[in-house]
Formats: structure tokens, sequence, C-alpha cells
């Protein structure tokens, strides 16, 4: 049993979250399990704590963990002498996934100009759109390392 106690708050603000995230793509276990992650006063939770505090099943959970895993938005560590693995957001590497994802974001650039060359010219407000998407796309790629490398150096000078 766990000895970690959430407010009321907290649980709302979890399934206010949860709810968020499963608009967003992201299946419902996993919406929550996120949102504890991050709600919860303790920046690392076990596996049964993690249960417990959700009230959801070992193979709910086990499933949840694992995707969530996958796709980096968690990631566990153990401690020495200790077998059982200790959970957390993955918001402590925000830097890294975000350039991440935004460099698999711009990689589309060049399937989407293949795929508008193929494009039959009958269908020109469809074709313009998807140039504009592209050309939008290019845009972001040369303009969020500037403004992330000009936030860096304004986030290093706040710190200094």
């Amino acid at each position: 049993m766990t000895n970690i106690q959430l407010t009321q708050d907290q649980k709302e603000l979890i399934e206010r979250m949860g709810v968020f995230y499963e608009q967003h793509g992201i299946q419902p276990m996993e919406g929550r399990i996120m949102s504890l992650l991050i709600v919860c006063d303790e920046p690392e939770l076990t596996f049964d704590q993690i249960r417990e505090l959700l009230g959801i099943s070992k193979s709910t959970t086990s499933s949840a963990l694992n995707m969530l895993m996958l796709t980096k938005h968690v990631i566990y560590r153990t401690k020495p002498g200790d077998r059982k693995r200790y959970f957390a957001s993955n918001i402590v590497q925000w830097q890294q996934s975000f350039t991440e994802n935004f460099q698999k974001f711009f990689e589309v650039i060049k399937i989407m100009k293949e795929a508008l060359a193929q494009r039959t010219s009958e269908t020109p407000e469809f074709n313009r759109q998807m140039a504009e998407f592209i050309e939008f796309i290019e845009y972001l790629s040369v303009e969020f390392p500037r403004l992330y490398q000009e936030w860096l150096q304004r986030n290093n000078e706040k710190k200094q």
C-alpha cells in the first residue's frame, strides 16, 4: 500500500489533464499516468504506487507504461539494491524530446514535396493549400532553431 496521498485538487487536475491528453490522441490510461507523474509531489513513482493511486489493474498499468516508455513520454530508473523501477515524466528531458519531435516534423517536407509534384493539376486550390503548408513548415524549420537558440541565451542570462 502506498503512503502517498493526493489532494482532491490534484485528483481533479489529473482527470482534467487526462481528458486533455485523450482529446489529443493519447489513450485514456496513458494520459492519466502522464498526468499523475506531472501532478504528484513525488518526482518518481513505482509501478505499484501508480496502480494504487489511479486505482487501475496491473495489466492496464503495465500496458500503459510500456507504451509511454516506447513513445518516450515516461522514463524510469532503478536504485542499487532495489528491484523496483521508478517512473518519471520525461518532461525532465523536454529539450531533447522537443527538438527530436520537431526534426521528425520537418522531415515531412521532403515527402510532401514529392506528393505535391505527383498531384494532378486539376485540383489547383488543394495544391495551392498543400504548397502553402510546405512553405510554412520550411519557414518553421529555419525559424525554430533560431528561436530556440535565442531562448537558450535568454534563459542562461537569467540564471547568471
